[in-house]
């Protein structure tokens, strides 16, 4: 495996692109997943890698329109610090801050998170939650090209994404919750740190006069990709959070979902783990 030069290594986006595309080289961010599974053998070592720390514009949480904008090098640590994020988004912040364990969270990214397309990625359902919109960069024929994509529209399936060869995610934004609005996550597994989750279920929602006028609801490990609950949502739309809707919205959650039976879990536990987390979420927000 070769380094690229050190003295010419990239520290733009757009030199980022071009040297990646030309080289052929692996991007290596944090490397918490990727560095044990070439320790193990189970990808292929690249020839080559690039170094994303040296790209400032990768780094940062900045506020821009309106939006919340984080850099796709921003460490997970970082994220559950950042001043900006646990004003605007303390559901975020707390997910990146429930990742692994700290010696984790000081070198994984957001964006290593994001790309690594696990099911079980902490930091997708609280940018699902968010409407979150991901920026792409890629080296065209004119220069850097740019595209934005969904959240809900980026995973493709286990370890799979929306990613064109040659394309790079560098930014992530999102326009805080709407104010009054209400958020939460929570994982289960059989300890409180360094486990992959059983299952995750985040909620956020905006009620008026008692009545829910926006929601969104997010699942993780339960699915071939992070999920957006839309049939839980539909559930809660223009009503009150009665028992009655309640129990609604759990039933729709346990079908909408596909989880798998493993070594952690089975199929009708990760299905029962979601109903009663998302339970005590709305029983919560109904009583607040």
């Amino acid at each position: 495996m070769q380094a690229c030069d050190r003295y010419q290594a990239p520290t733009t986006i757009e030199d980022l692109v071009r040297a990646a595309a030309e080289k052929k080289a692996t991007l290596l961010a944090g490397g918490t997943d990727l560095l044990p599974r070439w320790s193990k053998g189970m990808v292929a070592g690249p020839e080559r890698v690039i170094d994303l720390k040296r790209i400032e514009q990768l780094k940062g949480v900045s506020r821009v329109n309106g939006e919340v904008v984080i850099g796709a090098c921003m460490t997970l640590s970082d994220i559950a610090d950042d001043s900006v994020i646990c004003e605007t988004a303390p559901v975020l912040a707390e997910a990146a801050g429930r990742v692994a364990c700290p010696q984790v969270r000081n070198r994984a990214t957001i964006g290593g998170n994001l790309c690594n397309a696990s099911p079980a990625a902490d930091t997708a359902i609280p940018l699902i939650l968010l409407d979150a919109v991901l920026e792409l960069a890629a080296s065209g024929p004119g220069g850097l090209t740019t595209r934005e994509l969904p959240i809900t529209e980026f995973f493709r399936g286990p370890g799979a994404t929306a990613l064109r060869p040659g394309e790079i995610l560098t930014r992530v934004r999102f326009r805080p919750l709407p104010a009054g609005a209400c958020a939460a996550w929570d994982k289960f597994g059989t300890r409180p740190s360094m486990e992959i989750a059983v299952a995750s279920v985040g909620l956020a929602l905006e009620l008026e006069n008692e009545t829910v006028t926006w929601a969104r609801v997010g699942y993780g490990s339960v699915a071939p990709t992070p999920l957006r609950g839309r049939a839980a949502e539909a559930a809660l739309m223009n009503n009150i959070l009665s028992t009655e809707v309640i129990a609604r919205c759990q039933i729709a959650a346990r079908k909408e979902i596909s989880p798998i039976s493993d070594v952690r879990a089975g199929e009708a536990y990760r299905r029962e783990i979601v109903g009663v987390m998302l339970r005590r979420m709305l029983e919560h927000a109904a009583s607040a």
